[in-house]
């Protein structure tokens, strides 16, 4: 098992500076908030404080992944454009542009089946914004379909790959 090296410290670090920024500014501003599932007043309310444990696994799993990445340019990207692409739906929702909103959230579905979505730095960079307005477990809860579906893709991809080299060979 490889130890985690010195940019994975960072990833972890600058991960407990945000949520513990975000934590303490929830605080200050009055208490940590809690946010209802599906936005409805009868169901469960889930707080903002169990975005701490997520967003360090989180981060952990993408420690991990980077200490094995052969180009860690591409990890690093990942994490930034799952970032804007998270803070975009953020600025979009707290603005009430909501159409736009839905279009993004959902083509994230679709985004999927092309892309590597279920690597941890890709989720890690999309619940970390999402988390802003949303807390950390709703942005999770509501992309594991989309991780979900990503991983699936990947497999598919790999096994048809497999499959067309074997029919070469």
């Amino acid at each position: 098992m490889r130890q985690l090296n010195c940019p994975g410290y960072f990833l972890v670090g600058l991960s407990v500076l945000f949520i513990t920024a975000q934590m303490s500014w929830q605080w200050l501003q009055g208490g940590i908030n809690a946010h209802h599932l599906l936005a409805n007043p009868n169901l469960p309310a889930v707080s903002d404080a169990w975005g701490v444990l997520i967003i360090l696994v989180l981060a952990w799993l993408a420690a991990k992944r980077l200490s094995q990445a052969q180009n860690s340019a591409a990890f690093w990207y990942g994490l930034v454009l799952a970032l804007a692409y998270g803070m975009l739906l953020v600025l979009l929702y707290l603005n009430g542009i909501s159409q736009p909103v839905a279009l993004l959230f959902f083509g994230t579905y679709l985004l999927a089946l092309l892309l590597p979505l279920h690597r941890p730095e890709i989720v890690l960079g999309y619940v970390a914004a999402l988390s802003l307005a949303f807390g950390a477990v709703l942005p999770l809860l509501m992309s594991s379909p989309a991780i979900l579906i990503a991983r699936l893709a990947a497999k598919g991809r790999r096994w048809l790959l497999q499959r067309r080299s074997l029919k070469q060979a």
